[in-house]
């Protein structure tokens, strides 16, 4: 695994592309959710709720990991699942953007 510097701007990028795929994320996650509280009829039918919500939870949680160590890895993941595409990361190093395109590709 490459460990690169970041620059501020650099640091600015990341964190705006970052909370911007959060963001689109949670909000596919609560439209998910209210479609499954609509046709909730029965008591199992909340249990089934939760236990979307916790696994989601729990996915949302080991994808968005804001270490710069680890942003090349989980943005290629983002580009993958199309949660971001290749203009967020404009004004990254070329070479940043080489190898997160290369993870996504895997």
């Amino acid at each position: 695994m490459r460990n690169f510097d970041w620059s501020p701007a650099e640091k600015r990028i990341a964190r705006r592309a970052f909370d911007a795929a959060f963001e689109r994320e949670l909000s596919g996650l609560t439209e998910k959710l209210r479609a499954r509280a609509a046709s909730a009829r029965t008591a199992e039918d909340l249990w089934s709720i939760e236990r979307f919500l916790v696994s989601a939870r729990r996915e949302i949680e080991s994808k968005y990991d804001f270490r710069y160590s680890q942003l090349p890895i989980v943005f290629g993941r983002l580009l993958r699942e199309k949660l971001i595409n290749e203009h967020d990361l404009d004004g990254l190093d070329e070479e940043k953007v080489a190898f997160i395109c290369g993870i996504r590709d895997l």
